[in-house]
This record gives C-alpha cells, sequence and structure tokens, in this order.
C-alpha cells in the first residue's frame, strides 16, 4: 500500500506517493542461483532502485568469537533496515542471519538457532517491509554443479544442509516468505514465481511451502 508523503519547502508543498521500502532476504545452498535471481529481480521490478549487500563466510576458527562477531553483524543488519526504513531505500541481501543457524551445527559444533532471537527482536517493527525467499535443489542437482569450494564433503552433508535451509525457513518468524524447490525449472520460470510473490496484495502469497519436503516435517 502506497504512503502518502508531503514535502514542504521554500517551494509550495509537493506530494507524492513513495511505496513501502522491501527487504529481499535471498538464502540457499550454493550454486541454487541466488545471484542470477538477484539481477532478475532487480529487473523485473525496475519501478525500484536496490542496493545489494552480500554478507560473506566468517574467518574466525574460535567459536566465541565467530558467535560474537556474526551476531553483532546480523543485529546490524535489522538496523540498517529500520534506519533506512524512512527513506524508502530497497535492500536485497544475498545470505543473512538464517545460513548461521544452518552452517554452525554442522560445520562449527555449535548451535547457531542464536540468530532467530536477534530476528524476533526486530522483526515486528519490519513485518511488512521483509521478505525471504529461500531456494533449495536435490543434491543430485547441486553436486552435478560442485565447484570444489563448498562446505560439504558428501552427500550426506549436502542432504543436512537443504533440510537446514528448509527448517530454518520454517521457523523464521517472517512473515512475507516463499520456498521455492528449483529443479529443473529454468531461471526465468522461478523469477515469474518470486516475481509474482513480491507483487502480490497478499504478500502471504506462497503456492509451493506446503508440498516441499514432507518427509521432514
Amino acid at each position: 500500500m502506497p504512503i502518502l508523503v508531503t514535502m514542504t519547502s521554500e517551494s509550495p508543498t509537493q506530494t507524492f506517493n513513495m511505496k513501502q521500502p522491501m527487504y529481499i532476504i535471498l538464502e540457499a545452498p550454493d550454486r541454487v542461483g541466488k545471484d542470477t535471481q538477484i539481477a532478475l529481480i532487480i529487473k523485473r521490478l525496475s519501478d525500484r532502485v536496490f542496493h545489494k549487500m552480500h554478507y560473506s563466510a566468517l574467518p574466525f576458527k574460535n567459536p566465541d568469537k565467530h558467535t560474537s562477531h556474526s551476531a553483532a553483524q546480523y543485529e546490524q543488519m535489522f538496523e540498517i533496515m529500520k534506519q533506512l526504513k524512512p527513506s524508502g531505500i530497497n535492500v536485497i541481501f544475498n545470505r543473512s542471519h538464517l545460513g548461521e543457524s544452518i552452517y554452525a551445527p554442522l560445520y562449527r559444533g555449535y548451535s547457531g538457532d542464536y540468530v532467530f532471537s536477534i530476528e524476533s527482536k526486530h522483526i515486528r517493527e519490519l513485518r511488512d517491509n521483509v521478505y525471504l525467499i529461500t531456494m533449495v535443489n536435490t543434491p543430485e542437482i547441486l553436486m552435478s554443479r560442485d565447484d570444489g569450494q563448498s562446505l560439504y564433503s558428501n552427500g550426506e552433508e549436502l542432504r543436512a544442509e537443504i533440510d537446514g535451509f528448509v527448517r530454518a525457513h520454517r521457523k523464521s518468524l517472517i512473515k512475507n516468505k516463499l520456498l521455492l524447490e528449483i529443479g529443473t525449472m529454468t531461471p526465468d520460470e522461478v523469477s515469474n514465481i518470486i516475481t509474482d510473490f513480491l507483487t502480490e496484495a497478499q504478500p502471504e502469497y506462497n503456492p509451493l511451502q506446503q508440498s516441499l519436503f514432507n518427509e521432514i516435517l
């Protein structure tokens, strides 16, 4: 729903419509196609200007240092959203807080679920602005694209990553969220679903959410 904004300056009062800002989070295992979909979102939502943020892996081996840095980073992420909200600036996040809840127990030996406590502190104020898109695919398809740079070393670990992303998506308190299993869909077919989700009047629109990965419920 557009917000009506009135600005007063030395010139006569000007009134214009400003859309609610969008903070779009894309989460996925490696090689699912996040970068491609981010580019397509920017192209298809051409009436908006997006800033891009990419959270990379942290170098810390010490669990305490890793968690303290991650916690500060994700607190700041939500604070950035809240500070930008009045200005109407849109941001796309390539990876975000949910990845910590997946990779921490699998590869670093501790629970990453503290990120959900961080999320819960901020999400009410951002309820209508944050959109979570989680994309997954089968282990077979992802392993066929393996570049040797991922954390997993076998199909079981990759399956655990995929299941972890599904669980984290469902546990997230973000209201507007879309879970997609890509399968053999083309980038444009995936983008059509994402664009529909982002532009729907009812943001909870999610045609595939209930049918995915029933075996892990």
